[in-house]
């Protein structure tokens, strides 16, 4: 589908174009240009300034667009308003946290991924409604259910509220089993191990090495939905050591709430760990290093402030030496006195230390308490 991104930047607030346009392309979209107004406030009908929406309507005359992919969060009348400006239904109006979803129904691969997808759509365009109904014509496949048809607005609530309620059942019951699961892991005594990040930051590459499987990487942002887990086994002469490695969603920046809350079971996972390997791509540019760091340490905070964490400095295969030490200066200064390693979970470069490093913090960060590893990869 022939797409451009469309962005209003405005003063405080980084550039989502860059990632926007990486998921759209890592899902099919054919990105084919980018419109970005600087301003110093968002439109209150369009976000961008209707000027600036001429030129994207005419761009999209011109080249064919299909979609026009915007970097911001777009409320449902702003969205339906642009599609209005761009000539209805023959457009399609997509926002980031819209967009993000999309990404998610791709990747979905699990019943409970589904359903977390499925009520976070319904959640996110539940109050669409209105305008819905107001502007005939623009129903389409962006609401999360199949559209209300003429029915008066009170039908369409009734109806979505029914639909979450159904999900939400079916979730709770996936719940009570993942529950089940995760305390007979506690009674057969094995410390679970949460690997974290941003997304693309290496966790799905480095849980591959540890456990010996293919789990598919590269493929774009949040290639990883659904949690795994794995027990992993190290008997080196007198030496064992045992663990339960999880591997998760990755993190990303201003995710809206209904979005991670349709993704709790995932981010659990990660909250009743014993401890977690939190990546970090060090290849990146320093600011948008830092931008990840500080996402994954706000949302840690709030999902598990009390479980001990290692630093993963990953992708060190990727970049010089100057910039690997202005990285680890820069999670130093995010989480100091934080214990980190450098490393290539693609090349297998440091991974023993991390497990070294993991077994002294599950043993109370006891540097006495040491494993002794065969030093291969």
């Amino acid at each position: 589908m022939r797409s451009i991104v469309v962005e209003c930047v405005v003063p405080l607030v980084p550039s989502r174009a860059d990632e926007v346009e990486t998921m759209a392309k890592s899902i099919g979209y054919e990105v084919v240009d980018r419109v970005i107004q600087h301003r110093k406030s968002l439109h209150h009908t369009y976000c961008i300034g209707p000027g600036k929406l001429d030129e994207v309507k005419q761009l999209t005359s011109e080249k064919k667009i299909e979609a026009v992919l915007f970097a911001n969060r777009l409320p449902g009348s702003q969205v339906f308003k642009i599609q209005k400006v761009l000539g209805g239904t023959d457009i399609k109006v997509v926002d980031r946290n819209m967009l993000i979803l999309e990404v998610f129904d791709q990747r979905a691969m699990t019943k409970e991924a589904k359903l977390q997808i499925q009520l976070a759509k319904l959640r996110y365009t539940f109050s669409w409604g209105k305008e819905f109904l107001r502007l005939k014509g623009i129903l389409g496949e962006q609401v999360g259910w199949s559209g209300p048809g003429e029915y008066p607005y009170s039908d369409y609530e009734r109806g979505a509220r029914r639909q979450i309620s159904r999900l939400e059942d079916e979730l709770e019951d996936v719940y009570e089993k993942k529950k089940a699961l995760r305390e007979r892991r506690r009674e057969l005594g094995f410390p679970i191990v949460a690997l974290a990040g941003y997304t693309q930051s290496g966790k799905t590459t480095f849980f591959n090495r540890m456990v010996a499987e293919h789990k598919a990487t590269g493929l774009g942002p949040f290639t990883t939905l659904s949690t795994f887990a794995r027990r992993v086994d190290y008997q080196n002469g007198a030496d064992a050591f045992s663990f339960i490695l999880i591997d998760s969603i990755g993190f990303i920046e201003d995710m809206h709430p209904i979005i991670i809350k349709a993704f709790n079971t995932t981010l659990g996972e990660i909250s009743d760990s014993d401890l977690i390997l939190l990546f970090i791509d060090i290849s990146e540019d320093e600011e948008i290093v830092y931008r990840k760091i500080t996402a994954s340490n706000e949302t840690l905070k709030r999902i598990a402030p009390n479980v001990p964490l290692i630093i993963c400095v990953n992708k060190i295969d990727r970049c010089s030496q100057d910039q690997l030490h202005e990285g680890e200066m820069l999670v130093s200064r995010v989480f100091p006195k934080t214990p980190q390693v450098a490393l290539s979970a693609l090349k297998g470069q440091n991974t023993q230390e991390v497990v070294r490093l993991g077994y002294q913090q599950l043993n109370g960060g006891d540097g006495k308490k040491t494993l002794e590893l065969h030093s291969s990869s």
